[in-house]
């Protein structure tokens, strides 16, 4: 098999993944990712098996050990939803919090845009939750490729309310409050990347240099404000980032 029907058997292999209830993206026996460059190779044949559907992208400052972390969003948003269907692990609906920033006009990949650039090609911010689904095998160990390639367990985002621009782009920290069942947890979140809006600035020219356009439309996520948080299915949660806005939602399972 050569490498590029390893790199198609792949893609087929982790799209087939992403509408099981069980899933399990580990790699057959005989396939690897070597490197990035084969990790992006399979997520651009995921996007054509996908219909050439890119809904927008989750992405991150690149690791102190250089490790990219960036992937293309596949489903469809949930914008401005009081339910939401999702995938569970041990019935418990997993979501990062985060802020959304949707792109109002095209950037195409043809030269280096400056933070200015991109600043006005952002035409909104919103309070978001990124949908988070583990498609490995309890017991296997995938490699940072193997994950990069499967989407970084994405497996969709809810768009809350909007925030205003420029409170999102200063919003270094916030604080969170998340109800549930009678139960109040406040904490401080703070960016993983400092501000919010700095991974869409270093993604926007990394996607260019891979000759991918961004399109008016596709919503970026950059990191959550306080890892991963399981909340209970059937039941109404409250999720408030002080000063900035709440809204009420309700996950299922699918």
């Amino acid at each position: 098999m050569d490498n590029s029907t390893q790199l198609q058997t792949i893609a087929r292999h982790l799209m087939a993944q992403r509408d099981s209830a069980l899933p399990k993206s580990d790699l057959p026996a005989g396939l690897a990712l070597k490197d990035s460059e084969e990790s992006f190779a399979v997520q651009k044949l995921m996007i054509a098996l996908n219909d050439q559907q890119v809904y927008g992208w989750k992405c991150l400052l690149p690791l102190d050990d250089g490790s990219i972390i960036l992937a293309p969003l596949l489903s469809k948003p949930y914008a401005f939803t009081q339910t939401c269907e999702l995938y569970t692990q041990n019935n418990k609906a997993r979501v990062e919090p985060e802020i959304a920033f949707v792109f109002g006009q095209d950037l195409l990949a043809t030269e280096n845009y400056s933070h200015e650039q991109v600043d006005a090609a952002i035409a909104k911010t919103h309070m978001a939750l990124e949908l988070i689904q583990n498609r490995f095998s309890d017991d296997y160990q995938p490699t940072h490729f193997e994950k990069l390639a499967d989407g970084l367990f994405n497996q969709g985002i809810v768009i809350g309310p909007e925030i205003n621009k420029a409170d999102a782009f200063d919003a270094a920290q916030i604080e969170l409050t998340i109800e549930q069942n009678e139960h109040r947890n406040t904490r401080t979140g703070k960016h993983p990347s400092g501000l919010a809006q700095a991974p869409v600035y270093w993604a926007v020219n990394y996607l260019a240099q891979l000759g991918i356009d961004i399109k008016a439309g596709q919503v970026f996520i950059t990191g959550s404000y306080c890892g991963v948080i399981d909340l209970d299915t059937d039941s109404s949660c409250v999720i408030s980032y002080a000063g900035l806005g709440e809204y009420s939602i309700t996950f299922t399972a699918r």
